[in-house]
């Protein structure tokens, strides 16, 4: 093989070199011989002719004194020249005076086969040339050329042999310099392939040979490295194969066994003997085995390139593994048969987790009971499996006034009140029934039986009076309540959500009808739901169309009728219903937050009034007085407030802000410092609704108040028939309040006055400020300072709604 090697680089080279020598000396080779064979001829012509020259020269003379002999004689000496053919010589009258020829046989031979040269022979006389006769001789054209291609052949020859001694001189040194080192490399090569061991080469030099034999000597060190570091890389990834704690193995296309690690053997039981070649699938549950089979035929089809699922893997002892099985796709087409990449992981802790972590997802974990999703998820459950025959029942309860448990007696407290109500609840229940905890203080109670209505109303009525007993908090008893609303499937609701929906809206019937007590869903309480969620869609909509307006209802000095101040009063004025009750939409934005909005809204279209007011002089004495709900005492509104009386420039004590005692009762944390800082600042705060409440000297005396306005009920009774029991009760709690309020010197308004009888009895009991419809309604700021009364629109009825006193209306 060496041979043919060496035999074929040769060849190659030597065709290269007389390849090249041919495609470039040739064409040399053939220019040089004819333009030397060209400039020979033309040498020798031109001897010829100078030899004519001279001759003609010469017999000029014997021509002009008619030496013939001697003429004859020259003509022969010149004939002596083995070139010239013939020649002739002819006087002036071309008469042939002497000829000579070298051909014996032939004395006429064709012109077009010798050179014939000609020139006429002159003599001068006195500076005068006279032609004496013409000198003609006949050279041998053949022999000129001859001569020629002789002289030419010389250097060709010479060419040829310096060609061929480059060509050998090329050969030894490709030999040696070329060939030898290729040889050398090329045995280094076969003998790594054959031992497998790394052979270099033994050859340096400094040219290109030298490098690459250097590089391949170079290769050969790092492919020792390497195979040194893949040896030690295989020994490491065999032993972290075999004794990584995860499961590894691979299976052919036919799902047989083909490897598998040593933690794969010690984790299923099994010996390597009793696994290999056979098929995977014998080692998987009966129940799982169609569905590994549909798994793995979407990776050996090419539709996934890696796969990953759980299965149940039955080890040596027949117990069961639950296994995450993830196989990745053999690309190698080279290799024989093909094999998966597969990882068998234990998942049995991970499941029991998971399911662990399900259920503290679903359970709430102050109580242990059902939490919202997993409630809901019981629920949904019972739905689908009640078919025609099971109904359902959902009692929704939550305690009432356990926000004041938390903001009185602490968070610690209000979760041993939830933790003793899920004690007590769970102990009227059966084992079938679920019971939640929502968060907060609201729970759920699922209930499903063939005669569930009765049922649910015991149960309800039993809560009701179980959680009425008092609870020990360890040295202090607290007595606690419940509402409860409760909703049936599928009278109320076909799913879960709504039934939920239902039972809330009912608990809420409940709690706002006098709480402590149970009630249960109709359609009606579905449509009040309704109605007051599009009432929210109407508030988003009156702030963003500025439907929102002031109207201002005088508050005047009784016994004079001249007008001290107003009150604005909120109005939605709707585009298509006109004047929305006032009740219904602050009630719907308490609940949805919407009120700060509003109540920012209501500041300002109250200072903008009594920016207005003030430029007209007889208005400036005139306050105006704007009612504030509970969620708007934050701890910002100290410094909002100065902000706006001096942006629109406002003396501070013409703004009177009115709260009612259930604002002093839902929000009096840090209350009484806020209503300190804003009276700081100059404005007047007055208790609008005086009497409705539960406390309402107690708040007299807590927070720092400055008038106090008769509630408009106890105005009305003073149109009770005089003597009647309540009308002598009405003067009575009237004189009272007016009595204590000018003992604490506070300010005092009757709401409500609506015919002289009032005024009259109002003015005998002392009260000096009011107002009601005998002074004039409410009405927008225009008409007001216009002078005259319009007409009122007319005012929507809507649904009667049990709402709260806010103190817009």
């Amino acid at each position: 093989m060496l041979g043919l090697i060496r035999t074929s680089t040769q060849r190659k080279f030597l065709a290269i070199m007389f390849a090249a020598l041919i495609a470039v000396n040739g064409p040399l080779l053939v220019t040089f011989f004819i333009v030397t064979k060209d400039t020979l001829e033309r040498e020798m012509i031109a001897k010829k002719r100078v030899l004519l020259d001279a001759n003609s020269k010469a017999l000029s003379k014997v021509l002009w004194d008619f030496d013939y002999e001697n003429l004859r004689k020259w003509t022969v000496a010149i004939a002596n020249d083995r070139d010239i053919f013939s020649i002739e010589i002819l006087d002036d009258n071309d008469k042939r005076l002497a000829f000579v020829s070298n051909n014996e046989n032939e004395t006429n031979i064709p012109e077009k086969e010798e050179a014939l040269f000609s020139k006429e022979i002159t003599h001068a006389v006195d500076g005068t040339d006279h032609v004496v006769g013409t000198l003609r001789i006949r050279f041998m054209s053949d022999r000129i050329s001859n001569a020629a291609m002789g002289e030419v052949g010389k250097s060709v020859i010479l060419f040829i042999v310096s060609t061929i001694s480059v060509l050998v001189a090329a050969l030894i040194a490709n030999r040696f310099m070329i060939t030898r080192p290729l040889l050398r490399l090329n045995e280094a090569i076969e003998a790594t392939h054959r031992s497998g061991t790394r052979t270099k080469v033994d050859w340096s030099s400094s040219d290109e040979l030298g490098r690459v034999t250097s590089a391949f000597n170079e290769m050969q060190d790092s492919l020792d490295q390497d195979e040194a570091k893949l040896l030690k890389a295989n020994k490491r990834l065999a032993f972290l194969y075999n004794n990584t704690p995860v499961m590894l193995y691979s299976i052919d296309r036919e799902d047989r066994i083909i490897k598998v690690s040593d933690y794969w053997l010690h984790a299923t039981g099994y010996s390597r003997k009793n696994v290999i070649g056979r098929k995977f699938r014998e080692f998987i549950h009966h129940e799982f085995k169609e569905e590994y089979l549909n798994n793995r035929s979407l990776l050996s089809t090419g539709r996934n390139e890696t796969l990953e699922f759980t299965s149940v893997f039955e080890k040596a002892d027949g117990t069961q593994l639950d296994v995450l099985i993830t196989e990745a796709k053999d690309y190698d087409d080279s290799s024989s048969g093909r094999r998966s990449l597969s990882v068998m992981t234990d998942i049995c802790k991970l499941k029991a987790a998971e399911a662990e972590i399900l259920r503290q997802a679903r359970t709430d974990f102050l109580t242990g009971l059902l939490n919202r999703e997993g409630f809901a998820d019981r629920l949904n459950t019972a739905i689908e499996e009640a078919g025609d025959t099971l109904e359902i029942a959902v009692l929704f309860f939550d305690l009432d006034r356990f926000k004041w448990v938390n903001d009185n007696l602490g968070h610690f407290a209000g979760d041993r009140v939830l933790q003793s109500v899920s004690r007590e609840v769970s102990h009227l229940l059966d084992e079938g029934d679920c019971f939640g905890r929502f968060g907060g203080d609201e729970f759920a109670i699922m209930l499903s039986s063939n005669a569930v209505r009765k049922r649910a109303v015991e149960l309800a009525t039993r809560i009701n009076r179980v959680l009425n007993k008092p609870i020990d908090l360890g040295g202090r008893t607290l007595q606690i309540s419940a509402s409860v609303g409760i909703s049936f499937y599928p009278e109320n609701a076909m799913n879960a959500e709504d039934l939920l929906k239902a039972s809330d809206v009912a608990m809420y019937r409940q709690k706002n009808s006098g709480r402590n007590g149970h009630c249960v869903f109709n359609e009606k309480f579905g449509r009040e739901a309704a109605r007051q969620l599009e009432v929210k869609e109407v508030i988003s909509e009156a702030l963003k169309n500025d439907w929102f307006e002031l109207h201002f209802q005088p508050i005047v000095d009784l016994k004079s009728r001249s007008t001290i101040g107003f009150e604005g009063l909120l109005r939605l004025v709707h585009p298509g219903k006109g004047i929305l009750p006032p009740l219904e939409y602050i009630r719907a934005a308490e609940q949805t937050g919407g009120i700060l909005e509003i109540g920012d809204l209501v500041l300002e279209l109250g200072l903008q009034a009594l920016e207005r007011l003030h430029s007209k002089p007889e208005w400036q004495s005139t306050y105006v007085a704007l009612n504030f709900s509970a969620a708007q005492f934050l701890p910002d509104l100290p410094a909002n407030l100065a902000q706006k009386l001096s942006a629109h420039s406002i003396d501070p004590d013409r703004l009177v802000l009115e709260i009612t005692e259930t604002t002093l009762m839902q929000n009096n944390m840090g209350l009484a410092s806020l209503i300190e800082d804003i009276r700081n600042l100059g404005c007047v705060f007055a208790l609008d609704d005086f009497g409705t409440g539960f406390s309402s000297l107690s708040y007299m005396n807590r927070f720092p108040v400055d008038t106090v306005k008769i509630d408009s009920s106890f105005i009305s009774g003073l149109d009770e028939t005089a003597g009647s029991e309540r009308a002598n009760k009405t003067h009575a709690l009237i004189e009272a309040i007016v009595g204590l309020s000018k003992r604490l010197e506070l300010n005092v308004i009757a709401e409500g006055i609506e015919n002289e009888e009032q005024l009259r009895c109002l003015i005998e009991m002392g009260v000096e400020t009011g107002q009601g419809f005998l002074f004039g309604k409410a009405e927008p700021l225009d008409t007001v300072l216009s002078g005259h009364t319009a007409r009122q629109p007319e005012i929507i009825s809507l649904p009667d709604m049990k709402l709260s006193n806010t103190g817009y209306g």
